[in-house]
């Protein structure tokens, strides 16, 4: 409430609001009275209530920063100690919001009642002017109340930015359902969330996870999943260690424990796993049915099941059985569990802002209290996918497991105009013609573009498209879509909690240096605060030992070396691994699949190591298997190549040779490509050099072929009696 001119008239004070100073002196405003006792005492206690209001506000805000002071100047925090001091002078000690809704609702609430305080006040003053008030006691109101109304009214200038209407009507409804504190409290010592992420890990097992050879290894064998292989790690040592004081405060930590074998419960009702109820509904799509006693056989298949008892206890996972028949299953397991860390992580935050909230309207100091329920940075979910049609099924998959009947999708037409559909209905029609195996057709229907991102913002009753990325809890991207912008910022990569990978065997088609890029960029340290409150942020991150709560999920088509590696190499998870191996039985192989009658001839050569093993096939292929097809009756011969490396090595060496021979890879024009193939099947060339990734990304039929040579066995096995059938 902005404060009145000041007139020459007692008159003009009490109907503008406004104060006549040269009227009225210290001493005699108290003699001028007009009303009753009672009344006056009314107005006075009224006075001093709104005095009292104000006063813990002014006190609360130093205590909060000398907390924060205090932990800048703790010694413990050792490989951030930089960061901390680069932070110290933009700390803010204030409510860290977990999503552009809140935020907004917050400040808009804070506006509201500001002003119905100011006029609450304006009119008790004024009805009060010729009691017991001093004037110097109504000129220090006076004062507090504009600066608080000029603060509200640049914290709402702030938010209301990038601010959208639907945010501001779906958190009205959240307000009202945040989590009870006692409901945490009771599900903490069982939740698998919150002994994965609440406690801290121990030296003795930061040293285990630090070594050269972290796990042990266990088999187990599952009914859907089949031979899993347990990485867990090696036996800590566990001496006792002195209590070790939080960073802020002295209370002890509780530490993490170490993975141990996984056990397959059944019988158990979905939400007593730890998933929201809201989740579990959603889930359960069968009319008239109560998800709370719905065991998690009855709403998951055996597949899915044993895959989310594994996630849900935050370990590692390795499945390279993925196919286009199960990866509906799949995307729904790790949508699931994505959404119900999310949603964990965002009451907890919640339930803390309340009640910090609490303390400050009662006037407790908080300088004892400490919440550390954040990462350096808000998203806490990254999903790689390799297609834009990818990403639309994700996207579905989310919003019909999070919304309910009333639910929202922001920014849907925008996400469906950029992701969906691109092809008109001639290009439809000309596809059809042709045929094209049904993996192929699950991979490439929809929009193939490989280069995208998007931020997502999760709240109960909204999903907000095109959020942030500082602003969003999960992120979805393409390997390319993430390097372009890992060149300029990588700070958003910092505190991802849940890393999953689907469809890593296309990932590999495209460009796996892109996915090491990304990994490589991982819980770096970032170069800006990014309006985070350090206070609020978990001490294992401050200490940079992020990689080791981190749970990557992995999921392939085919078992690929470098995924592998990948997964063995780059991840460290406390809670353990899993990877899945099987063995392929006789009638499953692809061998059986060649329905030509032609002989198979494999060769064998040695090598010493694996690294070497590129140099010793191509000196073995040149020297004993290249110079029989210069017989003329070896003619129409193509030489099939998995790695484009190979291919261009090759290449130079039969034009350094001068064989008569074409080549067809994936950068191939069309034109040359349509010439090349047409030269091939009249006899003009005697041999063709053929990528896999140009069969993988066209399947095309090509005719005149009397031999095949594989220079190396295809990454994909159904790719060998594709190849073999087309021989005439």
């Amino acid at each position: 409430m902005g404060r009145g001119r000041r007139g020459s008239k007692r008159g003009n004070f009490k109907n503008h609001g406004s104060r006549n100073s040269s009227s009225r002196g210290r001493g005699n405003f108290k003699n001028k009275r007009k009303f009753n006792r009672d009344g006056d005492r009314k107005k006075d206690a009224e006075s001093d209530n709104k005095r009292q209001k104000l006063q813990p506000e002014k006190e609360s805000e130093p205590l909060v920063e000398e907390s924060s002071s205090s932990s800048e100047s703790e010694e413990e925090v050792k490989p951030y100690t930089q960061l901390l001091s680069m932070f110290k002078s933009g700390n803010r000690a204030q409510q860290v919001l977990t999503s552009d809704e809140e935020e907004s609702e917050d400040v808009g609430s804070e506006d509201k009642s500001e002003e119905a305080d100011s006029r609450s006040e304006g009119d008790s003053v004024s009805e009060s002017g010729d009691e017991g008030m001093d004037e110097d006691d109504i000129e220090d109101e006076d004062d507090e109340e504009e600066e608080r109304d000029l603060l509200g009214v640049q914290e709402a200038d702030e938010v209301e930015e990038d601010h959208e209407e639907l945010d501001e009507e779906e958190h009205e409804d959240e307000t009202e359902e945040e989590p009870s504190g006692d409901e945490e409290e009771m599900g903490s010592s069982t939740d698998p969330y919150h002994l994965h992420y609440e406690r801290e890990m121990s030296e003795s097992l930061l040293e285990t996870l630090t070594s050269p050879k972290p796990y042990q290894t266990q088999e187990l064998n599952w009914k859907a999943l089949g031979r899993i292989v347990i990485h867990l790690p090696a036996k800590v040592d566990r001496k006792m260690e002195k209590p070790k004081p939080v960073l802020l405060g002295e209370t002890t930590e509780k530490y993490v424990i170490p993975g141990t074998l996984p056990i397959l419960k059944t019988g158990i009702p979905l939400v007593d796993y730890g998933v929201k109820s809201q989740l579990c509904t959603n889930l359960d799509k069968r009319p008239l049915s109560d998800s709370s006693t719905q065991t998690a056989e009855e709403l998951l298949s055996p597949l899915q099941h044993e895959i989310f008892s594994l996630a849900n206890e935050y370990r590692d996972i390795y499945y390279p059985e993925m196919n286009h028949l199960n990866s509906d299953e799949i995307r729904t397991v790790y949508c699931l569990h994505s959404l119900n860390h999310v949603m964990k992580s965002r009451d907890k935050v919640l339930l803390h802002n309340a009640k910090l909230k609490k303390y400050k309207e009662n006037g407790q100091s908080t300088d004892d209290v400490e919440f550390r329920d954040q990462g350096l940075v808000r998203p806490r979910v990254l999903i790689i996918a390799p297609l834009r049609n990818s990403a639309v099924k994700i996207v579905e998959k989310l919003a019909s497991l999070l919304l309910p009947v009333k639910g929202q999708i922001i920014n849907k037409d925008r996400f469906y105009k950029e992701f969906g559909e691109e092809k008109d209905e001639e290009d439809k029609k000309e596809n059809k013609k042709s045929y094209k195996p049904e993996d192929y057709e699950a991979v490439f229907t929809g929009n193939t573009d490989d280069s995208f991102r998007i931020g997502i913002s999760v709240a109960k009753r909204t999903l907000k498209l095109y959020a942030g990325f500082y602003k969003a809890d999960i992120l979805i991207a393409s390997p390319l879509g993430a390097r372009t912008l890992l060149a300029d910022d990588f700070d958003f990569l910092c505190s991802i909690e849940v890393l999953v990978i689907d469809q890593t065997d296309i990932l590999y088609m495209q460009n796996w240096d892109h996915v090491l890029h990304i990994f490589q960029h991982l819980h770096l340290q970032p170069r800006e605060q990014h309006d985070t409150d350090l206070g609020r942020v978990r001490l294992w991150a401050l200490n940079g030992y992020s990689a080791h709560y981190r749970q990557n999920l992995i999921f392939s088509s085919v078992a690929l070396p470098e995924a592998a590696a990948l997964f063995s190499r780059r991840g460290t998870n406390f809670a353990g691994k899993v990877r899945v191996e099987n063995v392929v039985l006789p009638s499953a192989t692809t061998v059986c699949r060649v329905l030509v009658q032609l002989p198979q001839a494999f060769h064998r050569f040695p090598t010493p190591t694996a690294a070497q093993s590129a140099d010793d096939r191509f000196h073995f292929f040149t020297k004993k298997i290249l110079p029989q097809y210069r017989d003329l009756l070896m003619s129409n011969t193509l030489i099939y190549i998995p790695s484009y490396y190979d291919y261009v090595r090759l290449r130079n060496h039969l034009h350094k040779e001068e064989y008569n021979f074409g080549q067809a890879c994936e950068y191939t024009p069309d034109g040359k490509l349509a010439q090349v193939r047409n030269r091939f099947f009249l006899g003009k060339k005697r041999l063709l050099l053929y990528t896999e990734r140009l069969h993988f990304y066209r399947r095309l039929t090509m005719k005149g072929i009397h031999h095949v040579v594989f220079y190396q066995l295809p990454t994909f096995p159904n790719f060998y009696p594709e190849l073999c059938n087309l021989l005439q």
